[in-house]
């Protein structure tokens, strides 16, 4: 058996180093919120995507509760403009590109009905399809929900069926392609695995489902694979809860990803029962071709754990007596089929005044074998409004070989900055936080919006950041790091 490498990477980043970019193009950007957003849990995290090397796509919402896809090309000229016609009480619950268009996913209560439209945006001239009605559901079932595939070419949608205990017992969904043409309805009977209340859905590129299910008690792991061709499921579960040295533990948090290999990969943390104390992280590979399941080892949140990143917490006077307020929040898969597992610390106060924080990030490193390979802390301190909730705080990350790169807006050596990161995904080693210098505004009101940033490759971004010098509005920037 393979001798396990474990590597613990703890990095101090305490000076920031003088970066530098070099902006390409700036227009001003309107920006309206959708203020009744989950702040948690955004349905849409990524609002500018990129379609070419110095080209991209950016979906904002107007003032009237309407909302407008625009295509910009090299300069930051603006190709097209297309608006969706909503309204306040509806909400867009998808945004995504094919190789021939934008698609806009949208939600709509109509009487005792709910129903999701898709819009066809052409990416060439901006012209918009009318609506497309992809599926209708009575209120007084659960919110329905979309996946879509990494290229673009499968759509699904779906809704659920839950008893009165809201435990979910089937899904009805239904496939569609690039050009949102109907291939095929779909059932999925879940009525074998108990107390299912959460399911996560991917979608590959050749049209598989993947339903990883969270059922037992939030004890046990499902993942079911169903194929157009094949009519019966395969199916992949194990018990991740239980009791273990004499303590109940239990599913937490979970995050699934389906990667570039079509192989899904999931990552859980879980906690004690009686205490809330959090227990550890599990990560699985699920193959369904080889029909197996690859577990990788199992990472204590140990006292020794909290006390070593304790000891690299400069901001804090009062240091944290228990892991609290982490949640998983990324998986990637590097050069070498690394799984990178991405943590981060991230709350608000309490109160509709009280400000919302964004700490330090816990990665997780694992081989191709899904042995642990290395573990790492990077320490940051990112503080913003309630008003703007995580808008402008979080971290957005872009993996280029093996070589993670994360921006980040920081107060830094008393400068107010859009800070980049860089982690050598071989060994775990940070970086020092090199600073764009774009002179971001720092008088407590908005002035980054993480969403609208875009990486093109590892030197070209697009940002939404409002200037230092007393600038009111919110700029667009195309940005050449250094």
């Amino acid at each position: 058996m393979k001798n396990l490498l474990f590597v613990f990477v703890f990095v101090v980043l305490s000076v920031a180093a003088f970066g530098q970019s070099r902006k390409k193009g700036e227009v001003p950007f309107e920006y309206h919120p959708n203020l009744s957003e989950d702040r948690y849990n955004q349905r849409i995290t990524n609002k500018t995507i990129a379609t070419g090397p110095e080209q991209f796509i950016i979906l904002s919402r107007k003032a009237n509760g309407s909302y407008g896809v625009q295509k910009y090309e090299a300069g930051l000229a603006k190709r097209w403009d297309a608006t969706i016609p909503l309204t306040t009480e509806q909400t867009v619950y998808g945004f995504y590109t094919t190789k021939d268009a934008a698609i806009v996913v949208t939600h709509t209560k109509a009487g005792a009905t709910q129903q999701l439209h898709g819009y066809y945006i052409n990416l060439a001239n901006g012209t918009l399809k009318d609506r497309q009605l992809l599926q209708e559901s009575p209120v007084s079932n659960r919110e329905p929900g979309i996946a879509f595939s990494q290229d673009g070419s499968k759509l699904l949608v779906f809704h659920y069926l839950a008893d009165s205990n809201y435990k979910i017992r089937s899904m009805s969904g239904s496939l569609f392609d690039e050009k949102l043409e109907k291939i095929k309805d779909i059932n999925y009977n879940l009525n074998d695995v108990r107390d299912v209340l959460s399911v996560d859905v991917q979608v590959s590129n050749t049209g598989e489902q993947y339903l990883s299910l969270i059922s037992d008690n939030m004890n046990r792991l499902t993942v079911r694979q169903y194929s157009l061709k094949a009519p019966k499921a395969k199916v992949m579960s194990v018990l991740v809860g239980g009791v273990f040295g004499g303590k109940k533990v239990y599913i937490m948090d979970s995050r699934f990803k389906l990667m570039p290999d079509d192989q899904l990969y999931g990552a859980v943390i879980t906690a004690e029962e009686a205490s809330g104390l959090y227990y550890s992280l599990k990560a699985v590979r699920f193959n369904f071709e080889a029909e197996d399941m690859v577990f990788a080892e199992e990472f204590k949140f140990s006292p020794i754990y909290l006390a070593k990143i304790n000891s690299l917490n400069k901001a804090d006077t009062t240091k944290p007596k228990r892991f609290e307020d982490i949640y998983l929040t990324d998986l990637l898969q590097t050069a070498d089929n690394k799984l990178i597992v991405l943590a981060e610390k991230k709350y608000t106060m309490g109160g509709k005044t009280s400000p919302y924080f964004a700490k330090e990030m816990l990665l997780f490193a694992y081989d191709e074998y899904m042995n642990s390979a290395w573990n790492s802390v990077l320490m940051k301190h990112q503080q913003s409004p309630a008003e703007d909730a995580f808008s402008g705080i979080s971290y957005t990350a872009y993996l280029n070989g093996n070589t993670l790169n994360l921006l980040t807006l920081e107060e830094l050596d008393n400068k107010n900055d859009l800070y980049l990161r860089q982690i050598n995904t071989k060994t775990g080693e940070i970086s020092e936080a090199k600073g764009v210098r774009l002179n971001v505004a720092n008088d407590k009101e908005l002035a980054y919006v993480k969403d609208f940033t875009s990486w093109f490759s590892d030197k070209d971004v697009a940002v939404v950041v409002r200037p230092k010098k007393r600038e009111a509005g919110l700029k667009l920037y195309h940005i050449q790091l250094k």
